[in-house]
């Protein structure tokens, strides 16, 4: 059985276990009432009893054989200790909600170019849980999930953290785009070596330095050099649709404007990759239930 000492009353340290107990007898008027409530036998909480009685030096009950009753110190610890165990309880109370039912604030992390498609996901993971409230980040710098304020994130590539959990939601491809106005103009691309020729818009790392290698579909990489680089996907893409150049992107960001017309596909049988998006966490287990169903909706949403 676990003893806590954390209070102090009438000078001397108090058990709240027992303090707990004497709020159960002082309620039902009875021991062996409270007992019963407690799960325990009535010796083992009239000892406990008075063991606290003696820790404090005075006399908490007056026990008689019909009933008990607090005595005037008795009165006053229960009146400065039972606000603590309610608020205990309400703390237990919210905390079992957090992890039976899908409430409170949910913060996730994700790469900018997918924030849109996360922002459609969770309106419809809201539709199912209305008390779920979402604060979404969308950033290209990654989140430390131990600092506690994200519980989630989205991370596209390679994971190099070992100690975090995560979980493969899908692959997307990675391909080279221009726009058609870049492309009338500064020719199509017979094969790789043509990259040398044409302005290239770069990925930059978290650390600024540009992605001079694009990846090949046959393995491999070929050596690039851009005219812009940034680490804002959102950018390079906005540089690409004004005919800036030839760019790498994700399908996340390239597929809209793709289908429309706005951009083309670029060596589309020779350069390019597949991207790897997982779910992440700090926890493997103990998750609140919004958590859990967060990823749950992320893994149905990106498997379709």
């Amino acid at each position: 059985m676990l003893f806590i000492y954390s209070i102090r009353a009438y000078g001397a340290r108090v058990d709240l276990l027992a303090c707990r107990q004497l709020l159960e007898v002082v309620e039902t008027r009875s021991i062996s009432e409270a007992a019963k409530r407690l799960g325990v036998s009535r010796p083992a909480l009239s000892r406990r009893l008075s063991a606290l009685e003696q820790q404090l030096g005075l006399a908490l009950l007056h026990r008689t054989t019909r009933e008990v009753r607090p005595t005037a110190a008795g009165r006053r610890l229960v009146a400065r200790v039972a606000p603590l165990f309610a608020e205990l309880d309400a703390v237990k109370a919210e905390l079992a909600a957090e992890r039976d039912e899908v409430v409170g604030r949910l913060t996730v992390s994700v790469p900018p170019p997918i924030a849109n498609e996360v922002g459609a996901l969770v309106a419809r993971l809201q539709d199912e849980h209305p008390k779920l409230e979402v604060a979404l980040s969308a950033d290209a710098m990654e989140a430390d999930l131990r600092a506690g304020d994200i519980e989630v994130a989205l991370r596209a590539g390679t994971l190099t953290d070992a100690d975090l959990v995560c979980r493969y939601l899908t692959r997307r491809p990675v391909r080279a785009v221009a726009s058609p106005a870049y492309l009338a103009r500064a020719g199509a691309l017979a094969g790789v070596d043509d990259l040398s020729a044409r302005r290239l818009l770069l990925n930059a790392g978290r650390d600024g330095a540009p992605n001079r290698r694009w990846p090949l579909l046959s393995g491999g990489w070929v050596e690039v050099s851009g005219c812009l680089a940034s680490n804002s996907q959102q950018a390079v893409l906005s540089a690409c649709l004004r005919g800036g150049g030839v760019a790498l992107l994700s399908e996340v960001s390239y597929g809209p404007p793709l289908a429309r017309g706005e951009l083309e596909l670029v060596l589309p049988e020779l350069v390019g990759a597949s991207l790897t998006l997982h779910a992440v966490t700090a926890q493997r287990t103990l998750q609140p239930a919004r958590v859990r169903a967060f990823i749950d909706a992320a893994a149905r949403w990106f498997s379709t």
